[in-house]
């Protein structure tokens, strides 16, 4: 602390000292310290905005068929850092602030975090402080900086209202008392001090004051995470989800490869009992799967809302009951059979939602197998990844699309699914919309 004064300051402090006993080093050094003390007072919201507003800019994109605006927060000269759902499969990025425009591309893209850094050689602005979000306790205070609703340079303010961890106790958002709008995402969150702790998300569009913010400590991860050499690179290339009928035969094939025909399963248990928990809320649900009969290759499980066959393919499904699991799942289910190369595949479906069907982009790689433990026992599991967007949000096209990713945990022994995850998070305001669940199995049983 010491060393931030001047010369002329310590000059001064030598000067004014009546007690030369004292020394005039020392009084120099609590000089320094007070000093240094008065510079860490926090801002007040007139004294950060005017300090901090100019480093906010506005992002607009242009899709195949429509646009969208969104936020960012510049942390170095010509780059700024956004959500990628805010810039997903675009066909253009424009940045602006005031009447400065300036075209922008991605540089690094994350969609697993939401994160992306986009690349403007024209922008020039200050870039902002990065703080430490573990500094951070429930109930301080915190301010927004974003364009909501296209309202530029709009500054809000609200409380840490919690830290959301994963199941392994890994960090997944701060929650926030701040509202989020449509154009808020990609924004900057600021401590009192003017230091940015987050990039603002979205929230639920159900709920007031129930925002969330990604932690600005993971910029400096995003180059070795997007997993590329530095370079601007293009929009995400490939078509854009389109709704179809969910019983097109065409649409069916065209995503998954042939699947060959088995004969009757061996004797099964009768209850498949999982555990569903929300990663983000933490709240928790039971969801049992109860084999009614096994009849011509097909098992009949609670009273015929879901039909599969002997490998678990899902024939057919009339309630969706397991999250985001069955809402979200390809024709079919999400792994089919045992076999590895059944599940390389890609392609677009209309998902089943909760009510209301939404359009689904999927690319899934077979990734191994584990050895995973269901009720204290060690089952050899099949491990399929899948890469790609969703768009929903009331069925509304024009909606942003999300990034997509998800992972399911397939035994050949048991003939289904034991564990899930998935995560997504995109759209604009009342019709944004975020996943985080996963699912798994707890139980297995004979009635």
């Amino acid at each position: 602390m010491v060393e931030s004064c001047s010369e002329p300051e310590a000059a001064a402090a030598v000067k004014t000292d009546r007690n030369p006993g004292l020394g005039s080093a020392l009084v120099a050094a609590l000089l320094c310290v007070s000093t240094a003390r008065a510079q860490e007072q926090p801002l007040s919201a007139e004294e950060l905005y005017e300090r901090i507003s100019p480093s906010v800019w506005m992002v607009e994109v242009r899709r195949t068929d429509s646009a969208a605006m969104g936020s960012a927060v510049v942390t170095a000269p010509g780059t700024l850092i956004t959500n990628c759902h805010v810039v997903a499969k675009t066909t253009q990025i424009v940045v602006s602030h005031g009447s400065q425009v300036h075209a922008a591309t991605v540089r690094h893209r994350d969609p697993t975090r939401d994160l992306c850094e986009l690349r403007a050689p024209g922008v020039v602005a200050p870039a902002v402080n990065i703080g430490d979000w573990s500094r951070l306790r429930i109930g301080a205070k915190l301010y927004a900086i974003g364009n909501p609703r296209g309202l530029e340079l709009t500054l809000s303010d609200g409380l840490l209202s919690g830290i959301r961890r994963d199941s392994r106790g890994a960090l997944e958002a701060l929650q926030i008392s701040v509202p989020i709008s449509p154009g808020s995402s990609g924004g900057g969150l600021f401590d009192t001090y003017g230091r940015l702790v987050g990039i603002t998300t979205g929230g639920f569009p159900d709920a007031q004051n129930i925002g969330f913010a990604l932690p600005a400590t993971w910029i400096a991860e995003l180059p070795r995470r997007a997993g590329m050499a530095p370079g601007t690179i293009t929009p995400d290339p490939g078509p854009s989800p389109a709704p179809q009928s969910p019983e097109d035969p065409a649409r069916i094939a065209s995503i998954r490869p042939p699947h060959p025909q088995h004969p009757e399963s061996k004797a099964a248990p009768a209850v498949f009992e999982y555990q569903l928990r929300d990663r983000l809320t933490g709240l928790v649900r039971r969801v049992v799967y109860r084999v009614d009969r096994r009849e011509a290759g097909l098992v009949v499980i609670n009273g015929g809302t879901r039909v599969e066959d002997v490998e678990g393919r899902v024939v057919t499904l009339t309630a969706a009951i397991a999250g985001e699991f069955e809402e979200a799942m390809p024709p079919g289910g999400w792994v089919l059979g045992g076999k590895a190369p059944d599940q390389n595949w890609s392609g677009t479906y209309m998902a089943v939602g909760d009510g209301r069907p939404f359009g689904m982009e999927l690319r899934s790689a077979w990734q191994g197998e584990e050895m995973v433990q269901v009720a204290g026992r060690a089952l050899r599991a099949m491990k399929v990844q899948f890469k790609g967007f969703t768009t929903r949000g009331g069925g509304a096209r024009t909606n942003p699309p999300g990034s997509y990713s998800a992972v399911a945990w397939y035994s050949p022994e048991l003939g289904r699914v034991v564990r899930f995850e998935a995560r997504t998070r995109g759209g604009l305001g009342h019709t944004a919309f975020v996943v985080d669940e996963v699912l798994e199995l707890t139980g297995v049983r004979s009635e």
